[in-house]
């Protein structure tokens, strides 16, 4: 597994299941409902850790998890 990353989430729409995360080394990365360990829930302005993964263009996250 890829090296965990810091980040805040930008905003989640909770209807849709996805949104972004502002990282900690900053890039903004998509962040999908399933890939939210423990079936829990990100919101605005939550710390989170997470595995950041390249798909062409497209840099989401994996393996998120929320702190605190």
């Amino acid at each position: 597994m890829s090296e965990r990353v810091g980040g805040v989430v930008r905003w989640f729409n909770q209807a849709k299941g996805y949104g972004y995360i502002n990282g900690d080394d900053g890039r903004e990365v998509l962040v999908r409902r399933g890939a939210i360990e423990g079936g829990t829930f990100v919101t605005e302005g939550m710390r989170v850790t997470y595995v950041a993964v390249t798909e062409g263009e497209e840099v989401h996250a994996e393996h998120v998890r929320p702190l605190g």
